[in-house]
């Protein structure tokens, strides 16, 4: 009898489902995800890794809405000197590390 224990149908199909994914673990590494190595992958478990690749495909891109700097002044997406307000330190007028008078985003010569 197999479902002597009292347990649902769909619950024991789950568990011979996972039984069956730790015996043969080549089908544990069927989900990659992009830029790990195999010890990363072996300390994951198959359903974390399931849901962290799911997760970054439906999370939105970073991408500007508009590449006025006007704009993006006006939503403090940027500074008044070209710097990003959030992320990497990096100015958006002239695509460097450093503002148009040579400062960085601490107001440092660089």
């Amino acid at each position: 009898m197999a479902n002597s224990h009292g347990l649902k149908s769909s619950v024991v199909k789950k568990q011979a489902a996972a039984r069956k994914l730790s015996k043969w673990k080549k089908a544990s590494f069927q989900v990659y995800i992009g830029n790990e190595n195999p010890q990363s992958r072996k300390n994951q478990s198959y359903k974390a890794r399931a849901h962290y690749f799911e997760n970054k495909k439906s999370f939105p891109k970073k991408k500007l809405e508009t590449k006025n700097a006007k704009t993006l002044i006006e939503q403090w997406v940027i500074d008044e000197r070209g710097f990003f307000l959030k992320g990497k330190k990096k100015n958006f007028l002239t695509q460097s590390m450093v503002d148009a008078r040579g400062l960085d985003f601490y107001g440092m010569p660089r």
